[in-house]
């Protein structure tokens, strides 16, 4: 029997993808279960309809995130950490800090990755890698300054 996949399924395959199984398993477990729904040719049509709007909003996703990631690569952030008598740093810049940092300037993305090696702990320009999703990644420029 035609089933169209409804769920991702890690022994069938992914969401809205056509695929031929047992009668017997299609009627006694996916379809009881809204996982797959039989492969009629008004479901298929209706799927092609789904799978081009989904992927228009998937575009309109990414057009949305390249714009972000422009401004992200004109931003600069700058941190102030404590400095010693004798020159040294007291306290790093996290990850967090620069979620906390990007969300206090309004970019309010919770699915967002920032990549740094380990915590910046110099006073200097730096760069962190910001993953944006779909796969758009950008850079933000970090500066750290010492106040006594």
């Amino acid at each position: 029997m035609k089933v169209i996949l409804l769920q991702d399924t890690s022994d069938i395959g992914k969401k809205f993808e056509v695929k031929e199984v047992k009668d017997g398993y299609a009627r006694n477990f996916l379809l009881p279960r809204k996982m797959a729904q039989i492969a009629t040719e008004t479901a298929l049509r209706e799927l092609a309809k789904k799978k081009e709007i989904l992927e228009k909003e998937r575009q309109e996703k990414i057009n949305h995130l390249k714009e972000i990631a422009k401004k992200l690569e004109e931003l600069k952030l700058t941190f102030i950490l404590r400095e010693g008598e004798k020159g040294e740093i007291f306290g790093s810049v996290s990850k967090s800090e620069i979620i906390k940092a990007l969300k206090d300037r309004g970019f309010d993305e919770k699915n967002w990755e920032v990549k740094l090696e380990r915590p910046l702990k110099t006073a200097g320009e730096h760069a962190a890698e910001i993953g944006l999703g779909e796969g758009i990644k950008t850079k933000v420029k970090i500066q750290i300054t010492t106040a006594r």
